[in-house]
């Protein structure tokens, strides 16, 4: 029976793997189920074991897409010291995220490119998740800015914004072989933390211009 359990879980991860290169590379409306039964190399019948509909296998993609980055960033900031400094745990955040995407690439590209193409009620699920997700940043950045880290002033929303819009991005000119992750989070953190710091504000020769009026920020990028 154990046995039975997992060739059936090693299954269904093969069918989520399929799909995710499937939706990664033909969109929402492109892809069938038979389409990832032949990517998965299963008969075309035997997807529908796992998964009912597209519908459902869709929502089970875009869920791990973000579930994979909750544990990895959950993970690295359990494995830190206890007293950690805010910069040491938004540091950790940051090679977890960008370790996560870059290894789980199809799901992260695959996400980018449906979450506008899916139906409501699938995305509006995926939205919680991904409004869980940046909970767990919008702390780590407030801890950091309550450490010193950041300028009192700096608001953390448009940090959090701009952090992960940036760390996503990596996912479209990475190249293994070049900086490794360790050092592109190492510079994110500088440049991040350095020039959002009280000490950059204080160093910089020129007022800073105000709008007149402030644009209401997004509240996801992930």
């Amino acid at each position: 029976m154990a046995k039975k359990l997992a060739k059936s879980a090693v299954s269904q991860k093969r069918v989520l793997d399929a799909a995710a290169r499937i939706f990664r590379d033909y969109g929402y409306a492109g892809t069938t189920m038979r389409t990832i039964a032949d990517e998965a190399d299963l008969k075309a019948g035997s997807i529908y074991y796992h998964y009912k509909s597209k519908d459902e296998l869709i929502s089970a993609v875009l869920d791990l897409s973000i579930r994979l980055l909750i544990d990895d960033v959950k993970g690295a900031l359990a494995a830190l010291p206890e007293g950690a400094s805010g910069r040491d745990r938004v540091q950790a955040a940051m090679h977890a995220h960008l370790s996560s995407i870059l290894t789980n690439g199809d799901y992260t590209l695959s996400s980018r490119r449906v979450i506008g193409q899916v139906p409501e009620s699938i995305r509006n699920q995926n939205m919680r998740l991904r409004d869980s997700y940046a909970a767990i940043w919008q702390d780590i950045l407030k801890g950091a800015q309550a450490g010193g880290e950041f300028r009192a002033s700096a608001n953390m929303s448009l940090v959090r914004l701009f952090v992960l819009g940036a760390l996503n991005w990596t996912v479209e000119w990475f190249k293994p072989g070049g900086r490794s992750i360790e050092e592109v989070a190492s510079e994110f953190t500088d440049l991040i933390l350095d020039g959002l710091s009280d000490k950059s504000a204080a160093d910089s020769a020129v007022s800073p211009v105000k709008p007149k009026m402030r644009a209401q920020a997004p509240s996801r990028v992930v």
